[in-house]
């Protein structure tokens, strides 16, 4: 790699700040991203002293002088706190100081790189606020606050200075690439995160990085025309080693310019995050379910209203087989071959009565029996409630199409009521002069989908199973898609036997299941439902 590129590569990085620090701590260059994060012209700062970037508290107490101490020693020195601008307020820096070696050992000066992570710091405080305000344990939220540290720094030097920092950090891969992403260059850093020595991944695309998914969807490409557009372009995702694992990468992709402005390149900087992802995803996790916990306490009373209301409603369609069947024995002109039929369906509805009626009683102590939650064949569950909802499908005339459909972990009571509440509603506001006709899909929607952004509610990181459940009833107006999943909220005042409660009970038990539900409709052409299940 050129000199000139070097120094392009360096000098146009402004996430960071880097300089070069002889063994005593004076400043010798100077990158923009030095002068973006301090506020310091280059002419203002050379030849000062790197102390001048630290709190008085930390000059008296030789926190410069120990850090430099501890890269001579231990090759680097890592350290987050609040440092100082020219103009002297302060910022949250996150700096790795590391130590410059001649052909010897002896060392000759040092990189600092810094990170402006003041917003970060910001937010690791309101989060720590909240979980302390919940009374969580606040040694795990210390832990992984501090797995958010990013320091990315780089220094201005001559070519010989530069290939020396480059080669000596391991904490990120740097490397250089052509203007269609051909890899020139290559780091420790980047052998170390990603698995390949320099002689095999030299003049090879970076794109071997990216998951299938990612390329077959043109990330790569498209973090390439971001930067050629917007000088740089930053991006969080997963990342493919030589030996086929995978890594959390974080990137900053910046586009390098020749003096007519020209891109000649791009440099590449990536870091290993996979820890703090898995730490971000169980914290998420576990402040999605304590916040699910709060409210489901706060709606207790109101619960105890709606398992009246769930006896009532799920149990309708089996007392009314019983009913009709019962009916149909005491005619006298049936034959001896249909009493037995007419006797078989009373005794299947009742079992089934019987069944709901032990699962609401489990349904009601969901919190405290976790035995209840296993694979679920959805296949199975819609078979059952057609089961149960035959009579009501045939006095429509209603035609069920069913795709096939996945194995999900949860609580098979509640997803058959989830089924039988959508399906039902779909027979309920059909058409009068024309049968219904109810369609079930299943797709799996991935992270990297481009309408993930869309669905409001879901882990924008994880994938899931999409189920729609579509019909062509009467719909509804859109401008009532929130309300609807709200209890006793209907639309259609006109329907005597709908108390507004079962949509309610959809978005529960989705809640329930770590999913997400939306609805969507165009009045008179029917509505589509969509239940969002993590894989």
């Amino acid at each position: 790699m050129s000199e000139d590129r070097f120094d392009l590569m360096i000098a146009e990085v402004d996430d960071y700040a880097i300089m070069y620090l002889d063994k005593t701590g004076i400043i010798s260059t100077w990158n923009k991203g030095a002068e973006k994060i301090k506020g310091y012209r280059t002419d203002e700062i050379l030849g000062k002293s790197f102390r001048i970037f630290y709190s008085e508290e930390d000059r008296r107490a030789n926190l410069p002088e120990q850090l430099l101490e501890q890269a001579r020693r231990q090759g680097k020195a890592v350290h987050e706190g609040w440092r100082i601008k020219k103009d002297g307020t302060r910022f949250w820096g996150s700096t790795t100081i590391t130590a410059i070696h001649a052909g010897s050992d002896e060392v000759t000066g040092f990189i600092k790189m810094t990170r402006d992570l003041t917003e970060k710091k910001i937010m690791d405080d309101k989060l720590s606020n909240y979980l302390a305000e919940q009374k969580i344990a606040q040694d795990r939220l210390s832990a992984i606050a501090e797995e958010l540290r990013q320091a990315n720094e780089a220094l201005k030097k001559s070519e010989e200075r530069y290939h020396r920092m480059i080669a000596e950090v391991q904490d990120y891969a740097i490397l250089l690439l052509d203007t269609h992403g051909i890899i020139q260059n290559w780091n420790t850093g980047a052998e170390y995160i990603k698995g390949y020595k320099e002689h095999e991944i030299v003049g090879k695309s970076f794109k071997v990085f990216y998951t299938k998914e990612d390329v077959a969807g043109g990330l790569p490409d498209f973090l390439l025309e971001e930067a050629a557009h917007n000088g740089k372009a930053l991006h969080e995702g997963w990342r493919v080693r030589k030996d086929g694992s995978k890594f959390w990468g974080s990137i900053v992709i910046t586009a390098l310019h020749d003096s007519d402005g020209n891109i000649i390149g791009y440099s590449k900087v990536t870091r290993d995050l996979t820890e703090k992802k898995k730490a971000d995803d169980r914290l998420k996790r576990y402040a999605v379910e304590l916040e699910r916990k709060n409210i489901e306490l706060q709606r207790l009373n109101s619960e105890l209203s709606s398992y009246a209301y769930v006896v009532s409603h799920d149990l309708k369609e089996p007392i009314r087989k019983i009913q009709v069947f019962a009916g149909r024995q005491r005619e006298s002109n049936r034959s001896i071959e249909q009493l037995q039929e007419y006797s078989e369906k009373i005794t299947t509805s009742a079992a089934r009565m019987q069944k709901l009626m032990e699962d609401l009683l489990a349904y009601s102590q969901l919190e405290q029996d976790a035995e209840l939650v296993a694979p679920v064949d959805l296949n199975k569950i819609i078979q059952g409630v057609l089961s149960d909802l035959e009579l009501a499908i045939q006095d429509k005339k209603a035609a069920v199409h069913a795709n096939s459909l996945p194995v999900v972990t949860g609580i098979a009571f509640q997803l058959s009521q989830l089924f039988n509440n959508l399906i039902s509603n779909a027979l309920k506001f059909s058409k009068p002069d024309e049968p219904p006709v109810i369609r079930l899909s299943c797709r799996q929607i991935l992270p990297s989908a481009p309408e993930v952004e869309n669905i409001g509610g879901i882990h924008k990181a994880m994938a899931y199973y999409e189920i729609s459940v579509a019909d062509n009833g009467i719909g509804f107006d859109e401008q009532y898609t929130k309300k609807i999943f709200e209890v006793f909220h209907r639309l259609d005042k006109s329907t005597p036997n709908s108390s507004g409660i079962g949509l309610a009970i959809v978005k529960r038990i989705m809640t329930n299941h770590q999913g997400y539900v939306t609805a969507s409709s165009i009045p008179g052409e029917g509505s589509v439902f969509k239940l969002y299940f993590p894989i």
